[in-house]
C-alpha cells in the first residue's frame, strides 16, 4: 500500500490537481467508476477523464484497465526507491518527463478534448493579440447555445499556455459561490492543502489578486450563464453567486499581471459596462463558422448534395452543434441527401435543439419573451418605433429599450440594417410554440365559448406577417396557415370549421376590445384563409 502523502507529493510533481488525486486514490483502493463516482458526486464521465488526465501526466498511453496497473507499478517502483533512501530526483528521469513541472502548473479540470477542432483562425489571432500582446485582464466569449465558445476557450487556453505561469479552467454549471471558489483557486496557487484564507469576500479577492500580480496567471470560466438569473434581464447574478460580478469588477479594474476568460450566452453587466475597444476589459461575440469551415462539419457526416450545403449552413447560420445535429438526422433520414431535406423540410427546429432553445428561453424576462414572440409572429427584421407601435400590452419605449438591449446580450436577436429580427431556428421554435397554444385556444372556444379564457390569441397580431412577403426562410407556411391545417385534425369539414370560426367571431364582438385585444382580427384572418382554399 503506498502512503497518502507519498502519493500525494508525487502527483503534485507531476501537476495532478487535487479533484484528480481524489478519483486517483479511490481508483488504487480498487473502488469502480460508478462508485468513485458516487462517493465524489460527479457523472462517471467525470470520473474516467478525471483518471485520463492523471494518466497523460504520468506518461501511460494506450487503453484499458491496463493504465492504472501500469500506473500502480511505477508509483511501487517510487516508492521502493525512495525507502532506500533515494531521493526524488527520478521525477526528471525521462520515464515520467522532462514537463513535470510545467505540467504542475496547469488544471484542466473537465475540459472537454479538442482535438477536432473546426476553424476559427481569426478568432484564436484577435483574441491572441488582445491577451498576449495588449495584456487583457478579463475577456468575454459571447453566443447562442452550441456556437462553440467552451470548445474555443480550450482550444484558446492550449495556444497560450506558454505565455502564463499557470492555467485553471473551470465549469460554472456546477459551482460555488464565490467565497469557496476563489479559495478553490487560491488552494492551487499557493501549493498548500490549506493556505490561509481571509474570512471576507473582498479580503479573498485582494489576495487572489496578488497572486495575479506577482505570476502570470490564465483563469477559464465556462457556462458563467448559469450562476446568472433567470426572469429577469440578461447579467443579473443569482444571489448566492453574486460575489462573482465582484470578483468580475475588480479582476478588470486593478492593475495585474493575468487573464481571466469567461465564455456565456449572456453579457454580465460588469463586461458591459467595463469594456473598451482600447480598454483592458473586452468582449468578443462569437459567429458562426464560415462556409468553408462548416463545410467540414457536413463532410465528416458524409453527407450528400454539396452545392446545397451553403443554404444549409446559412439556415443554421453556420452554428456547429446545430449543423452536427441536423446532419444525424439528414444522414437517418434523408439517406445523407440535403437536398431532400431542404425540399421536404418538416422543422428546422429538431428534437434536441428544442430542447436547447427552450432551455434559453425559459431563462428569459416576460417582456423579453413577449417581444421575441411578436419577432418570430412578423418574420422579417423590424425597427424598435415599428415595434412599439404593434406590441398590444401597454410599454413604455424605455422598457422596450432595455429588453431589446437584453436579447441582444443574450445573443438571441440579430442586428440588420432593416432592424431587429431572431435566427431562423428560433423563430421557428417561438412560431411552432405560438401555433400550438393558439390552436388549443380556438377549440377551447370552439367548445366551451368562453373568452375569458383567451390568453394567447388575444395579445398577438397574426395579421402582420401578411404585410410583407414573408422570407424565404422562415418555413414553407404563415402562422395562419399552420394553426388551419392543426385545426383541421379537430374538425375535417372546412365548411364546418367555417361555420364554426364564424360563431366565433360573433361571440367575441359582444366583448371589449380591452377583453379580446387581436383575437377578432386573428379569427377573421383565419376564416379569410379558409374561404380562399374553398374558392
Amino acid at each position: 500500500m503506498i502512503p497518502l502523502d507519498f502519493l500525494k507529493a508525487i502527483a503534485s510533481a507531476q501537476g495532478v490537481s487535487d479533484t484528480e488525486l481524489e478519483a486517483l486514490s479511490l481508483a488504487l483502493e480498487g473502488e469502480s467508476i460508478l462508485a468513485i463516482a458516487t462517493k465524489l458526486d460527479i457523472r462517471p464521465e467525470a470520473v474516467r477523464k478525471r483518471l485520463g488526465e492523471v494518466y497523460k501526466k504520468f506518461r501511460i498511453t494506450g487503453a484499458g484497465p491496463g493504465k492504472l496497473a501500469k500506473l500502480q507499478q511505477i508509483l511501487v517502483s517510487l516508492y521502493q526507491k525512495e525507502q532506500k533512501q533515494f531521493n526524488f530526483d527520478v521525477l526528471t528521469e525521462p520515464a515520467i518527463g522532462e514537463t513535470a513541472i510545467a505540467q504542475s502548473r496547469q488544471d484542466w479540470s473537465e475540459a472537454p478534448d479538442v482535438s477536432i477542432f473546426y476553424g476559427r483562425s481569426e478568432d484564436l489571432t484577435q483574441l491572441s493579440h488582445w491577451i498576449v500582446e495588449e495584456h487583457c485582464r478579463v475577456v468575454a466569449l459571447l453566443g447562442m447555445i452550441g456556437i462553440g465558445k467552451t470548445a474555443l476557450s480550450v482550444k484558446l487556453a492550449q495556444q497560450l499556455k506558454d505565455n502564463f505561469d499557470c492555467v485553471i479552467w473551470r465549469s460554472l454549471r456546477h459551482t460555488a459561490p464565490a467565497r469557496d471558489f476563489i479559495a478553490d483557486l487560491l488552494q492551487f496557487l499557493s501549493h498548500q492543502r490549506k493556505p490561509f484564507l481571509p474570512e471576507s469576500l473582498d479580503e479573498r479577492i485582494s489576495l487572489l489578486l496578488e497572486h495575479f500580480k506577482t505570476s502570470r496567471c490564465l483563469v477559464i470560466l465556462d457556462n458563467l450563464e448559469t450562476i446568472l438569473r433567470r426572469g429577469d434581464f440578461a447579467g443579473h447574478y443569482e444571489e448566492k453567486y453574486k460575489g462573482y460580478g465582484e470578483l468580475l469588477r475588480r479582476l478588470g479594474e486593478e492593475p495585474h499581471q493575468s487573464c481571466l476568460i469567461l465564455t456565456s450566452t449572456e453579457k454580465p453587466r460588469e463586461i458591459a459596462l467595463e469594456e473598451g475597444e482600447n480598454l483592458p476589459v473586452r468582449s468578443w461575440q462569437l459567429a458562426g463558422l464560415k462556409d468553408d469551415e462548416a463545410a467540414e462539419i457536413l463532410k465528416s457526416k458524409r453527407l450528400k448534395d454539396e452545392p446545397q450545403w451553403g443554404n444549409l449552413i446559412k439556415l443554421y447560420r453556420g452554428n456547429p452543434l446545430a449543423l452536427k445535429i441536423v446532419s444525424t438526422t439528414i444522414q437517418e433520414i434523408f439517406c445523407g441527401s440535403v437536398l431532400q431535406f431542404l425540399k421536404q423540410r418538416p422543422s428546422l427546429v429538431l428534437r434536441d435543439m428544442r430542447d436547447l432553445i427552450q432551455e434559453e428561453f425559459e431563462r428569459l424576462s416576460e417582456l423579453e419573451k413577449e417581444i421575441a414572440n411578436w419577432l418570430a409572429i412578423v418574420g422579417y427584421p423590424i425597427f424598435l418605433t415599428d415595434l412599439k407601435t404593434n406590441i398590444w400590452i401597454p410599454i413604455s419605449e424605455l422598457k422596450l429599450f432595455e429588453a431589446l438591449e437584453s436579447l441582444g446580450r443574450r445573443s438571441l436577436i440579430e442586428k440588420t440594417s432593416s432592424g431587429f429580427t431572431l435566427p431562423p431556428v428560433v423563430m421557428e421554435f417561438l412560431k411552432n410554440q405560438l401555433v400550438e397554444k393558439m390552436t388549443a385556444e380556438i377549440i377551447e372556444l370552439i367548445t366551451n365559448e368562453k373568452p375569458e379564457k383567451l390568453a394567447i390569441i388575444k395579445y398577438y397580431c397574426l395579421g402582420i406577417e401578411l404585410e410583407k412577403k414573408k422570407e424565404p426562410e422562415s418555413g414553407n407556411q404563415t402562422t395562419i396557415e399552420k394553426i388551419i391545417e392543426n385545426l383541421r385534425q379537430v374538425v375535417r369539414n372546412q365548411s364546418s370549421l367555417q361555420e364554426q370560426l364564424n360563431q366565433i367571431s360573433i361571440k367575441l364582438q359582444e366583448n371589449s376590445n380591452l377583453e379580446v385585444g387581436y383575437a377578432i382580427d386573428n379569427v377573421q384572418n383565419l376564416i379569410a384563409k379558409i374561404k380562399f382554399d374553398l374558392t
